[in-house]
């Protein structure tokens, strides 16, 4: 299913928040930025060592970033497959660029046959039509997308990020979808979990220092 985070300027992403991202979506991580003195878009894609990805969050702090963590719901696993795509240009693994796709969601008018596996949705809609159309898109093109599934993400250098679909707000940040809190759910249930069994043994050694401090009370 993915998730496209959008970092603001002067905001990072805990460590914690990008781990349960990237356990939720381990397909390979995508990051893009725009680059004032270049006016370029810096992207690079197809990244999986989790030290990395955080090291060049934190390197961004004081910039907005997208961040695209991919989950294959089509497709192959494959660097090439992760997003951002270059809108107008040859795809590839990182880049200076005026435009970006990123895409979050299930496109299943577009899904790969059998003729075409190397391909996933994503990417036969970004050749099909992101090339082909006029950017930013069109009302009448986001229309057909914003059906609650989708979430899509064309930046540009000229107008910045134009989004469709509905984000929600996370820890600061905007987000495509929350299906990764799972994760961070479960550590807080376990942590909550050994609190309870810490504090039950706790008492149980009170309870019995307890009986043992008025057995000898008696005997004295």
């Amino acid at each position: 299913m993915c998730v496209i985070v959008i970092k603001p300027a002067n905001m990072s992403i805990s460590r914690e928040d990008m781990d349960a991202m990237y356990e939720q979506n381990p397909h390979g991580v995508g990051i893009s930025y725009y680059d004032s003195n270049k006016n370029k878009l810096i992207w690079i894609k197809g990244l999986s060592n989790k030290d990395e990805i955080s090291e060049i969050i934190q390197k961004l702090y004081s910039i907005e970033a997208i961040i695209h963590f991919r989950y294959a719901t089509s497709g192959p696993i494959t660097k090439e497959l992760c997003h951002p795509f270059p809108i107008g240009e040859k795809n590839r693994l990182k880049g200076e660029s005026d435009a970006l796709f990123f895409h979050n969601g299930e496109i299943k008018s577009f899904e790969p046959t059998e003729d075409e596996p190397e391909f996933s949705d994503a990417y036969i809609f970004y050749e099909q039509i992101v090339n082909k159309v006029d950017i930013p898109f069109s009302k009448e093109i986001k229309g057909l997308f914003d059906d609650g599934i989708n979430k899509i993400i064309i930046q540009t250098t000229e107008y910045g990020i134009d989004t469709v679909g509905e984000f929600y707000k996370w820890n600061g940040l905007k987000v495509s979808n929350l299906k990764f809190t799972r994760f961070l759910f479960e550590k807080t249930k376990t942590r909550k979990v050994l609190s309870f069994c810490k504090e039950k043994t706790l008492q149980a050694i009170d309870g019995i220092i307890w009986v043992f401090t008025k057995i000898k009370e008696k005997i004295q």
